[in-house]
């Protein structure tokens, strides 16, 4: 941790700085400044604090005012992280209620994806490993769709329907792709349910005599198929919540996760064996900027998933694979999203 010392700057000036000012009072006090950089626009953004922001992050040693370097840089990934989401946000819509989302679901999520087909590129190592096709796609896409599913009936028979919304999602793994764990053959196809009937949530739930946790789950709920050792795996995914962050208050159901970067959403998913056995990865997902990821990756001896010319694509989470007992990351994630018929989501 260092410090940064702080002198009366220009707006043209780049460096963190102060502002003298007058409060309502006729009191004299300094302004914090700093410039931060829009992750897509890279365009510049001049910010001056209030009084009171000024006060708790100015550090006075005498005449000189400084200020702690990790809290400038905080603030600045923490602005460049919510402005990339909302960028991201541009491919969504109002949903409607009992078309797009089932009225069970209509006070969790209003929202839709703005395009139906559509599919996410999974990068590894800087390698593409996976791609999970939204069942709305088209042509070449929609018959690698009906293949899969046709490969999974053959070993799953009478499976939950795979059309039950026009946003499910149907993946499959690249040839020869490093295996993450807990699965066993690189022969897996993923199947995310979306905006899911909850009773029938329940009864999965039931059948991998998954412990009542009552976490906050999400909208959506992945089944793993080992088309080799014919094996369903039930993944489960939910968001950070105060029963998952505070182990003083709810120490069992607290998930111990590793340091992760400046975000915006982060969540986690837990993956059950058929006989109930948790295993001992969990994934923790959330959104931040290329930029602030490959500063996260060169600090933490991890190898940044995406290749240099897709990082200005449209990037929409990053997920860690980590040993749960040790917190050992084992697999670091990226996710591009592609659709069939749009182009310049983050113009």
């Amino acid at each position: 941790m260092s410090q940064i010392k702080l002198e009366i700057q220009s707006t043209e000036n780049n460096l963190p700085g102060i502002k003298s000012d007058i409060d309502e009072n006729n009191v004299p006090f300094n302004r914090l400044t700093f410039k931060s950089e829009h992750p897509i626009t890279e365009e510049l953004h001049y910010w001056e604090f209030n009084k009171n922001d000024s006060k708790n992050l100015i550090i006075k040693k005498g005449d000189d005012s400084y200020v702690e370097s990790d809290d400038i840089e905080y603030l600045q990934d923490s602005w460049a992280a919510d402005n990339y989401d909302k960028a991201l946000s541009k491919i969504f819509r109002t949903a409607v209620k009992n078309v797009d989302v089932p009225d069970e679901w209509w006070d969790t999520i209003r929202i839709v994806p703005i395009n139906s087909a559509m599919w996410d590129d999974v990068y590894v190592n800087k390698e593409k490993i996976k791609k999970d096709y939204s069942v709305g796609c088209v042509g070449d896409e929609k018959d690698k769709i009906d293949n899969l599913i046709t490969k999974i009936t053959e070993k799953f028979p009478n499976e939950h329907n795979f059309f039950s919304n026009e946003y499910n999602i149907i993946g499959e793994y690249v040839d020869n792709h490093t295996i993450r764990p807990p699965y066993k053959s690189q022969k897996t196809v993923t199947v995310y349910h979306m905006y899911y009937n909850k009773a029938w949530f329940q009864e999965l739930l039931t059948e991998y005599k998954v412990p009542d946790y009552s976490y906050l789950y999400a909208f959506w709920v992945g089944l793993k198929y080992d088309l080799e050792l014919s094996e369903r795996y039930l993944k489960l995914v939910f968001a950070d919540t105060e029963r998952t962050s505070n182990y003083q208050e709810h120490p069992d159901t607290f998930i111990p996760r590793p340091k992760i970067p400046v975000n915006v959403r982060s969540y986690f998913a837990k993956i059950y064996k058929p006989d109930g056995t948790e295993a001992d990865e969990y994934d923790i997902f959330f959104t931040t900027t290329p930029s602030i990821m490959k500063k996260y990756c060169e600090e933490n001896n991890l190898d940044f998933p995406l290749p240099e010319e897709k990082e200005k694509e449209y990037i929409w989470t990053y997920g860690l694979v980590y040993d749960k007992n040790t917190l050992e990351i084992k697999q670091v994630k990226g996710y591009i999203k592609v659709a069939q018929n749009a182009e310049n989501w983050l113009v």
